[in-house]
């Protein structure tokens, strides 16, 4: 289409600018010219001052404007001071990118003034000729005077100096400009070039230029050589040396005339040879100076060449790095395409399979006996209980359910985990509320048998495949509390990192009066129930809108429309402050906290994104001040008023009042940094939203992680009220606890360590004493702890544990934080000045501590410099309370160890006798010691070793010491009567008398049996008795069937008649004697035999 068919035709181009946005109509045919003439119609913008920019390049003035539908440009406006400079503009950084525009790299000011430089000097060179020519001609008075080349000492001077310092100064900034370049920017890299080519022409013109200059200076010293040969030879061709070396004499007055008119010619010529002298003289230091700086200016070309070389050098790379690094990046883009594409396709074909098992289960799960049998409510239940599980009172640890098949009783194994090796970390307003428990497969092996269980791989498989994930009942035990939710915190097996999933309060018939809560996992694992902040999910849409808070209904979020260009979904969490905190921490910290008067709750908003296009309002509640200002007092005479009130201090409210409350309040705004601290943002706006002042209103487009208002007194700083924000919020997410420690009253060994918070004081003294835990409590002043924090106890003193027992433990607020032990005593001879042994127990935790940091020298610590502090991770005591420990009664003296004495037996004065006179003799038995011959300091030693005794055993020893010292000739039976008797006691000296008679009568017996056994051995070695046993078994009566077994048993013949001879003596008993068996040998008529056992009997 040519540019007549073109007129006629408008269309719509879109123009941006920093301030608002503009639609201009103009012709096909227009031009960037035409475009500005029409902005500068429609907006008084001079042409001079507009820059039309096109996907960051400048348009120039006469170029044609694109020829597409939408054409968006972007309008930059120059201030006056800067209409005449580059378009390129100088270095600017922009809020994405660096980029370096072409000011940088040129400086158009700088360049027409060396341009400007050169034309003048250019005109100076044309004068320079025409004086050259005037000095050549015949007729030099004509052409010009001496004083014509004067221009050389001023003007040409001055203007080639400014020339060459602004040449200079032009170099120098272009050499540090192109020195500190950092070239991160490869859209300007044809700037660049262009920069680098101007600097080529203008030192390739300024050579030329000199080159110049050099032979016009050249020309002029010729010229002026010859205009001074010329004055010499005028001279000497009219002979006026000798008139000017003559001195003038007195002549008539015409010769005096002419010889005036003469001297006024001579000086004047004088003066033209003192001049062309002098010119000449500035003509040759001007060149030298010229020499000097064409050589000077030569060097500068060079190093202008070689920089231009270099920024050519540095562009080439440039663009070879911009090339390599867009190849570099296609390839990514390409590469990322392809795995999106992958991942795209991967997902379709995912979610085309979930939809596919979905719309199958949906036609399967309609029917009411699918919607029956996929009930976790019908499925078999497993109830599983814990040993031991200290931290939490419950009779079953949890609960199972699961499709029928898929597992039974004793294919899990339910342990109890310990908190510390569990890795379980809570956050700050996190609180665990059950045990954690283990949920695993049984320790069995593979098996074909029926009986045979599964393994532990497949039963994970078979429960992670299964139709219906398990559902899993943990009983807990959370209080009411609305600001909070209940979640379970799953780690699966083989696995690192827990994860929270869903759960949901249940009930179930066969555990009453128990709060259960159910998870559905999707295999086996480590479960844990935890208290945390709930979390409110919302989303806003285009047209904007409003929600509350579930926790807190004053609490509401809106937005106007527009704000949000799609539907975005958000989550709130609100963490209540209460009063009594505000209250508690000014208590607990007056110096930190004594201005605040109250505090909103603290407001948590997560956003896809941390700007929002328009703001959005927060209604956030915040107790007004209670404190009212007073009523006025009406005017009373100075005698009626009272001087105090008349009301009880009971009366008034708890919190006190003041004059600085009266003078008023002041909010203010905080906000949670990444490092963890609240401080005052001037990023939102809040403005009070009802007259009483307790809702405000938010109003920001910047969502911080955390914000938070507090009231304080009007005159709390900025800085104050960080601290106390600060303050507040570590108290907050700490817990106050005290330390307890009981006895029980039967057995003061056993006891208790118990860290129990401070509101929950009273009942666990109740649930001690309940469990026996009655002796006198020791109590340790109230403690900050935070959740799970780790508690270490340690003793000093004369008190240990008597038995292995953990010594450290978590805290848990609704869990048991306490440790039963027996105690024991180190060393029962210390502490001799108590009455009881005494100990201390110390409990610790970790955290930082602010130590002093010292020279390291060989000094003594109270020598050396300290060099400040440092704060380190070290534990810190937070208590120490004594533990006394009842010393037992003292136990009576021992009696001193003696020998043991052993009374060998001779006659019938035995050891039973002596017991037996021990405990017949009373008082006498001193009498019957003098009547015995023992010695009276005997006696004496008897009684010392027998005080506070009974006289049972100092008897019985002086009667062992009589029996020992007693000769063996003495007749001792008879010794001892004769005392007994001279005691008066005949009933003893009976009793000694029956037991001699009783030691001869077993005496008697043993001297027989021990004869008849002698008698058997002879009568078996004797070969008549050895032939003819069976003969004498007969006339002693032995059985036949005796005798038989006894043959039968025994193969041996001296066997056999030793057995023989025992069998009749057992038969016939007492009236076995030595002389039957002589009688019966007699009677076989063994002679020598029976002789034998006549000379046994007799001896």
């Amino acid at each position: 289409m040519d540019t007549g068919s073109k007129e006629g035709q408008t269309r719509m181009i879109h123009v941006q600018t920093e301030t608002k946005n503009l639609d201009i109509s103009v012709d096909l045919a227009c031009n960037v010219q035409g475009l500005k003439e029409s902005i500068e119609e429609v907006e008084g913008i001079p042409v001079q001052q507009q820059e039309i920019i096109l996907n960051g390049k400048e348009l120039n003035h006469g170029e044609d404007l694109p020829q597409q539908d939408e054409l968006t440009l972007q309008l930059v406006v120059k201030s006056d001071s800067n209409v005449e400079e580059s378009a390129a503009g100088n270095f600017s950084t922009e809020a994405a990118e660096e980029e370096y525009t072409e000011a940088d790299f040129e400086d158009s000011t700088s360049l027409d003034k060396v341009d400007s430089a050169n034309q003048d000097l250019k005109e100076k060179d044309n004068e320079t000729a025409s004086v050259n020519t005037g000095l050549d001609s015949p007729n030099p008075q004509k052409a010009g005077s001496p004083i014509s080349v004067a221009f050389l000492d001023d003007g040409v001077d001055s203007l080639i100096s400014d020339h060459y310092q602004t040449l200079t100064d032009m170099l120098s900034k272009r050499e540090e400009e192109l020195a500190s370049g950092h070239f991160k920017s490869y859209t300007q890299l044809s700037v660049l070039q262009q920069t680098a080519n101007h600097i080529s022409s203008h030192m390739k013109h300024n050579e030329d230029f000199l080159s110049k200059m050099s032979k016009a200076l050249e020309i002029t010293m010729n010229s002026l050589s010859k205009l001074n040969k010329r004055i010499i030879n005028k001279i000497e061709e009219e002979h006026l040396q000798t008139w000017l070396s003559t001195p003038i004499t007195s002549q008539d007055a015409s010769e005096q005339s002419k010889s005036r008119d003469l001297m006024a010619k001579a000086a004047e010529l004088r003066e033209a040879v003192a001049a062309s002298e002098l010119q000449f003289a500035a003509v040759t230091k001007l060149c030298a100076e010229m020499e000097v700086n064409t050589a000077e200016a030569q060097q500068m070309a060079v190093n202008a060449r070689i920089a231009a070389e270099e920024a050519a050098r540095k562009v080439e790379e440039a663009e070879k790095a911009a090339r390599e690094k867009a190849r570099v990046e296609e390839e990514k883009r390409q590469k990322a395409k392809e795995l999106e594409k992958r991942q795209q396709e991967e997902e379709r074909i995912r979610l085309e399979k979930e939809a596919k098992r979905k719309a199958e289960m949906a036609e399967l799960k309609g029917t009411p006996e699918e919607q029956e049998r996929i009930n976790p409510a019908n499925w078999p239940t497993y109830t599983y209980r814990l040993q031991n599980a200290n931290d939490f009172d419950a009779s079953y640890s949890c609960i199972i359910r699961a499709l029928p098949g898929v597992l039974a009783q004793d294919d899990v194994t339910v342990t109890k985990v310990y908190q510390l090796e569990s890795k379980l970390q809570l956050e700050n307003n996190d609180e665990l509320i059950s045990n954690i428990i283990q949920l695993k497969p049984s320790l069995s092996s593979d098996g074909d048998g029926d009986d045979a269980s599964i393994s532990s791989r497949s039963l994970e498989n078979i429960v992670a495949s299964s139709e219906e994930p398990l559902s899993v009942l943990l009983p807990h035990c959370a209080p009411r509390n609305t600001s909070k939710e209940i979640i379970v915190l799953w780690k699966p097996l083989h696995s690192l990192t827990w994860q929270a999933i869903d759960a949901k309060d249940c009930n179930i018939e066969s555990v009453k009066d128990a709060k259960l809560v159910e998870c559905r996992p999707t295999g086996l694992g480590v479960f844990a129930v935890v208290h945390r902040l709930k979390t409110d999910k919302f989303a806003f849409t285009k047209k904007g809108g409003k929600v509350f808070s579930t926790v807190d209904g004053r609490l509401c979020v809106q937005c106007r429309p527009g704000a949000f260009r799609v539907n975005t979904p958000f989550s709130m969490q609100i963490q209540p402050v209460e009063l009594a905190s505000v209250s508690d921490v000014k208590v607990r910290f007056p110096d930190e906290c004594s201005d605040l008067i109250s505090s909103s709750p603290i407001v948590s908003l997560q956003f896809p994104s941390s700007k929002l296009n328009r703001p959005i309002s927060i209604i956030t509640p915040i107790p007004a001040n209670s404190a009212k200002p007073k009523r006025p007092v009406t005017a009373v005479p100075e005698k009626e008023k009272p001087k105090s009130s008349s009301r009880p201090a009971s009366a008034f409210g708890l919190g006190s009042y003041s004059k600085e409350e009266e003078e008023g309040d002041n909010l203010h705004l905080l906000a949670l940094t990444n490092n963890g601290y609240w401080i005052v943002t001037d990023e939102m706006e809040f403005t009070p939203q009802n007259k009483k002042g307790d809702l405000i209103s938010v109003n920001t487009t910047v969502i911080p992680n955390k914000y938070w208002l507090l009231r304080t007194k009007a005159s709390t700083s900025s800085t104050k009220a960080e601290l106390i924000a600060n303050t507040l919020y570590d108290y907050l997410h700490k817990r106050v606890v005290q330390f307890i420690i009981k006895q029980k009253g039967d057995d003061p060994t056993d006891i208790v360590l118990v860290c129990t918070p401070t509101l929950k004081f009273d009942r666990t003294v109740r649930r001690l004493e309940d469990e026996g835990y009655s002796e006198a409590m020791k109590l340790s002043p109230e403690v900050f702890v935070r959740e799970g924090q780790k508690i270490e106890i340690k003793f000093r003193g004369n008190l240990q544990p008597d038995e292995d027992v953990d010594l450290v433990l978590p805290y848990n607020s609704h869990l048991k934080t306490q440790v039963n032990m027996y105690i024991a005593e180190i060393d029962k001879y210390a502490q001799k000045s108590f009455s009881s042994y005494r100990g201390f127990a110390q409990f610790y935790v970790e955290g930082l501590v602010t130590r002093e940091i010292y020279e390291d020298n060989d000094k003594k610590r109270g020598d050396r410099k300290s060099l400040g502090t440092e704060e380190v991770w070290d534990t810190i005591m937070l208590s120490e309370l004594l533990i006394s420990l009842p010393k037992p009664e003292p136990e009576a003296p021992k009696p001193l160890k003696k020998a043991k004495i052993n009374l060998v037996s001779e006659g019938p004065i035995d050891d039973n006798l002596l017991k037996q006179l021990s405990g017949d003799l009373g008082d006498e038995w001193k009498m019957l010691a003098t009547h015995l011959n023992v010695k009276k300091t005997r006696i004496q030693s008897i009684m010392r070793n027998h005080v506070n005794c009974e006289n049972e055993p100092a008897i019985y020893e002086m009667l062992l010491t009589w029996v020992k010292r007693v000769p063996r000739s003495l007749d001792k039976v008879k010794v001892l009567c004769d005392a007994l008797r001279a005691v008066g006691r005949l009933d003893l000296v009976e009793d000694v008398r029956d037991k001699e008679y009783d030691y001869k009568e077993l005496r008697a017996e043993q001297l027989k049996e021990n004869l008849l056994k002698v008698i058997f051995v002879k009568i078996a070695q004797h070969p008549a008795g050895l032939t003819r046993y069976g003969e004498i078994a007969a006339v002693l009566k032995v059985s036949d069937e005796e005798l038989r077994n006894i043959e039968n048993e025994y193969s041996n013949g001296r066997e056999r008649c030793i057995k023989m001879l025992e069998s009749w003596r057992n038969e016939a008993g007492e009236s076995a004697s030595p002389n039957t068996l002589l009688r019966a040998v007699k009677y076989l008529r063994l002679t020598d035999l029976a002789g034998e056992i006549r000379r046994m009997i007799t001896y």
